[in-house]
């Protein structure tokens, strides 16, 4: 099959994250290749946008499948499975769900800024495909490396979000892992980078949320019954509000907003319902008060949100 991953840069990234030389080793009982899947091992999927086909096993770069909910789909919950995704745009007519417990998915690394990953290795919405996020995770998964871009023009809270992590009252997922992605809005009808609905324990980090061709409403949208949310080490640019807060239930979302996000042509926060965290750490173009924030820190302090460490234009 042309177009192959490049095998280091694969051997590479994998290593990385299980750090178990046998997984890449031959294994008997298994297809013939260099790289053949152990059955009590996690498996390897192969996601080629390019080359590839969904009638492959995806279990070599040389058998790749063409889509992530192909590959998505061949994984099993909670045996630890990957998937890597080759250099390539995916557009897709409909959400990919990523409803399989334990996964990890990879794009490929190819020698350019970790802010920039998504730029050759994206999900994006079709241009008919305009009711719906791109992505909907409704159970824990590690994401890294990978752009998401929609056109979703609907009217429910996530309307317009590239990506929904939780939303469905039987799925609120634990433990979701977002690292080294790209939010960008490419001037399409996206206003969300990322909406979180009743989850917790959500890590967000490392990632750019950027109002390309006109600014999103919120880089990220957070309602409900969440709990311990962490955003840390991210880029807003162009976002009316880095972040953005609805009504809670019970008592969430113990954010820890910081250290080290960067909020650039755009403020930091709004909230206006009780809510419960730390904004700490972190680097803001404007002034204090209404400069970074939709009411001034006394307010937002009335709230239940506590400040320190806050970084503001001098």
């Amino acid at each position: 099959m042309g177009g192959a991953m490049s095998l280091p840069g694969v051997i590479s990234e994998v290593d990385r994250y299980l750090r178990s030389p046998t997984l890449l080793g031959p294994q008997s009982g298994v297809e013939d290749s260099p790289h053949g899947q152990g059955i009590l091992l996690p498996n390897i999927f192969f996601v080629d946008p390019s080359a590839g086909s969904d009638g492959n096993s995806g279990l070599d770069p040389r058998r790749a499948l063409l889509t992530l909910q192909a590959a998505i789909d061949l994984c099993v919950a909670n045996r630890g499975d990957i998937i890597l995704v080759q250099r390539g745009n995916l557009t897709v007519t409909e959400t990919i769900a990523f409803n399989k417990a334990g996964i990890t998915v990879i794009g490929q690394q190819f020698g350019i800024s970790p802010f920039a990953h998504g730029e050759e290795i994206s999900v994006l919405a079709d241009a008919a495909f305009t009711d719906g996020p791109v992505a909907t995770i409704t159970a824990t998964c590690a994401i890294h490396n990978m752009a998401f871009v929609s056109r979703d023009t609907g009217a429910t809270f996530f309307a317009g979000a590239a990506m929904l992590i939780g939303g469905l009252a039987t799925a609120l997922p634990f433990g979701v892992h977002i690292q080294g992605c790209r939010f960008p809005k490419w001037n399409v009808s996206n206003r969300i980078g990322i909406a979180i609905e009743g989850s917790s324990d959500v890590l967000i980090e490392d990632c750019d949320f950027e109002g390309v061709g006109a600014d999103f409403d919120s880089g990220i949208y957070v309602q409900g019954a969440c709990q311990n949310l962490t955003i840390r080490r991210n880029h807003f640019r162009d976002c009316t509000f880095g972040v953005e807060f609805g009504a809670f239930a019970g008592g969430g979302p113990h954010v820890m907003l910081g250290p080290d996000n960067v909020f650039e042509d755009g403020k930091v926060l709004s909230a206006s319902n009780a809510a419960t965290g730390l904004v700490f750490g972190s680097y803001s173009e404007g002034a204090t008060d209404g400069g970074s924030y939709n009411a001034t820190v006394d307010t937002l302090n009335a709230l239940g949100l506590v400040f320190s460490d806050m970084h503001y234009a001098e």
